[in-house]
């Protein structure tokens, strides 16, 4: 579980939000008694602005229907009304965290492997369905490639390179098969079995 500061005023908490103190998580409880919120509001879009990966939830104290709206138009990315149960934030803060993290795993293994642009469209497709069979139509229309037909040898290409890039940067974690006229499908290498690519 990640490290939680407290602080009671959005002044405490503007001097730890700089470029290079990250933030991970932030929770911005929404005062009853000020209508909006102002200082807090400011401190969610201050956040949002130097922490942009942050996860921010904002928990309204007021029950004012606008408040969810200004919470979100700030920057939060979820918004907790009064009298929830604390389990639920606790739920929804971890839900958010590993969102985060493994969108953020994702993105670190797309730029370690080096692919183009069509590549990278073509194995996100695959990472997306992984363990299926996605047929050369599917990833046609995934990359716009209208005038496709069957024959048409292009993906073979973009496949032997993402196979090549895979093989040489991802410790052969994960293998392309071809399944003979059907398509291609992204797995996991077992140990033990050949890395059968065709």
């Amino acid at each position: 579980m990640p490290k939680v500061l407290r602080r009671e005023r959005p002044s405490e908490l503007r001097g730890l939000l700089t470029d290079s103190a990250p933030l991970e998580a932030m929770i911005v409880g929404l005062s009853r008694r000020q209508m909006p919120d102002e200082p807090q509001l400011g401190l969610v879009a201050l956040a949002r602005r130097l922490c942009p990966g942050a996860v921010i939830i904002a928990v309204d104290h007021s029950g004012r229907s606008r408040a969810a709206v200004e919470a979100f138009a700030a920057g939060a990315d979820d918004v907790l009304g009064p009298g929830h149960d604390p389990a639920e934030l606790r739920a929804r803060l971890a839900l958010r965290l590993q969102r985060h993290s493994s969108s953020e795993r994702r993105g670190a293994r797309l730029a370690r492997l080096g692919l183009t642009p069509i590549e990278e469209q073509i194995y996100r497709h695959l990472s997306d369905h992984m363990g299926e069979v996605v047929d050369r139509a599917d990833l046609a229309h995934v990359i716009g490639m209208q005038d496709w037909s069957y024959g048409d040898r292009r993906f073979d290409v973009h496949i032997a390179r993402i196979r090549q890039k895979l093989e040489d940067r991802s410790d052969g974690e994960l293998v392309v098969r071809s399944i003979r006229g059907r398509g291609y499908v992204l797995e996991r290498h077992r140990q033990g079995h050949p890395r059968q690519t065709t």
